[in-house]
């Protein structure tokens, strides 16, 4: 899996992607519809660039278990872990949709001070 195009449907339908929100280091960020409940969400999985390394299985495992701590979090600073699935053999972890600009183009507009 390179990366998912809008409409791409996840789990059966459940989810529909949207459009690509970010890319990091070793995570890539999409927007998508909840079908049933008709929100939008967050959905977070790791990167081609990982996804190709020899290693895959141990950021999986990592994957899964900051998606598992982050799950256990309460606060109203840290985003909120809806649910995690597979896709594919590919972990994948919904969180709640914050609509907002990046906080890198934030930093930068506000002269590199946060």
């Amino acid at each position: 899996m390179k990366y998912w195009k809008s409409g791409k449907q996840l789990q059966n339908g459940k989810y529909i992607i949207q459009d690509l929100l970010g890319i990091g280091g070793f995570g890539i960020t999409y927007r998508a519809l909840e079908q049933s409940s008709n929100q939008l969400v967050a959905i977070k999985t790791l990167n081609y660039r990982v996804q190709r390394k020899p290693n895959f299985d141990k950021y999986q495992e990592n994957f899964l278990n900051e998606a598992l701590c982050l799950a256990k979090c309460s606060h109203p600073n840290v985003v909120e872990v809806h649910r995690l699935f597979k896709e594919n053999k590919l972990w994948c972890m919904v969180m709640e949709y914050i609509d907002g600009d990046d906080l890198g183009i934030y930093r930068e507009e506000q002269g590199g001070v946060i």
